[in-house]
């Protein structure tokens, strides 16, 4: 692999990895709001793209780069906007589905786009497993955004690998 190419693929990484802190963010915020069952749901999905980091975070290692930590400054200014408008009004669930929705949305196109690089064999096929889960969450967070119930959404079903 080129010098140019590492750093492309670096470079993508670590954008991967702040769409996915972006995505905590948003997720633990509606966890919070949601409590119960729902927040239950998105605190399992906010725990499983924390797993996704921590994978990132090794493959931008091994190319001897800087993982990201934290969450963007928009990404952070917009939540904490968010807080505050929360203390005027009232929250609304739909409003925290959309946030997560939009958020996992990003992530799923950073995955698409560090997909379209020149990457190494099992990086690849890590970020192909991890981008099923994320267009998953999305399709659930939209169904809930428009009012479907947790136990009518559609459940996952891993992909298989062909041989």
């Amino acid at each position: 692999m080129s010098q140019s190419n590492v750093k492309l693929v670096r470079r993508a990484l670590h954008r991967l990895a702040v769409a996915c802190h972006d995505e905590v963010l948003a997720l633990d915020a509606a966890a919070r709001k949601f409590g119960g069952d729902r927040g239950a749901h998105l605190r399992r999905q906010s725990l499983r793209r924390g797993a996704f980091l921590v994978e990132l975070d090794a493959a931008v290692r091994a190319r001897a780069g800087v993982p990201a930590y934290g969450a963007s400054y928009l990404a952070q200014m917009s939540e904490a906007l968010r807080a505050v408008l929360e203390l005027v009004t009232t929250p609304q669930q739909h409003a925290a589905y959309v946030s997560c929705a939009r958020m996992t949305a990003r992530t799923a196109r950073a995955y698409s786009r560090a997909l379209g690089l020149e990457l190494p064999a099992e990086v690849r096929s890590g970020l192909a497993e991890q981008l099923a889960e994320v267009e998953f969450d999305a399709r659930e967070l939209r169904w809930l955004r428009w009012g479907g119930s947790l136990s009518d959404a559609p459940s996952y079903c891993a992909p298989s690998v062909a041989m």
